[in-house]
């Protein structure tokens, strides 16, 4: 006697009570991408504060800091896999691609400029990270806005949305907040040799400034994956 065959389960209505006809398999693909994606983000701001923080050697750290990529990567594969939501989910998931290849490269010098912060060529390359790290967050908000878009769930749009703007903002913010500090202090006018000084000697909870960012990344990519993972489940009996 045959097995009866598989009746496949519903996708459920968003918000606006539409009906969204994402099979479960894909749904379920990209919302493990999104929670590879999610759990990244702690693991790159804990290396990125223990670097800061010169926590470990740097033989060490440069393993650190390299780890939290795998699960990024592991995650893109997924969202590659799953299948296009929208004409531009494969731009934008290049562009998350490039973003995180760009930060891996710069990574190292996050902990040389540690170890020499006077040095013009480690800084440099240390604020070149930091815009790589703030565009990759960035990316993967607006990732997170076409993953939206595709499931046509306009409050989940909004949020991804809300994530980019405050991404931004925060550093920003951040930036403004060092150019006052430096003003205070009186090394503008000392020149570049200055800054650098007093960049060096932050303390730690001015450091956790440029931590910020990760927090509403984080938030978003979870809600994305919470999304998919309860379409993909099906309407409540």
């Amino acid at each position: 006697m045959s097995e009866p065959a598989a009746v496949p389960i519903p996708p459920v209505p968003d918000s606006a009570g539409k009906s969204v006809g994402l099979p479960p398999a894909r749904l379920l693909r990209m919302s493990r991408g999104f929670s590879c994606l999610f759990w990244s983000l702690p693991l790159l701001s804990t290396a990125h504060a223990m670097a800061m923080a010169s926590s470990l050697p740097a033989r060490w750290m440069f393993g650190l800091l390299l780890l939290p990529f795998l699960p990024l990567v592991c995650g893109l594969w997924m969202l590659r896999a799953s299948g296009d939501l929208t004409p531009r989910w494969g731009a934008a998931i290049s562009r998350v691609s490039l973003l995180a290849l760009v930060t891996v490269y710069l990574c190292p010098f996050l902990v040389w400029w540690t170890l020499a912060p006077m040095r013009l060529y480690f800084a440099a390359n240390m604020a070149a990270h930091y815009f790589a790290t703030i565009g990759l967050l960035a990316g993967m908000n607006r990732l997170a806005g076409e993953c939206a878009r595709g499931l046509d769930d306009m409050p989940l749009r909004r949020e991804a949305l809300a994530g980019l703007g405050m991404v931004l903002w925060l550093s920003a913010c951040t930036l403004a907040a060092l150019a006052w500090l430096f003003h205070r202090a009186g090394v503008l006018v000392d020149g570049l040799p200055g800054v650098l000084a007093l960049v060096a000697e932050l303390p730690r909870e001015a450091r956790t400034l440029f931590l910020l960012p990760y927090a509403m990344t984080a938030y978003v990519m979870w809600r994305v994956k919470e999304t998919g993972f309860r379409r993909a489940a099906g309407p409540p009996p």
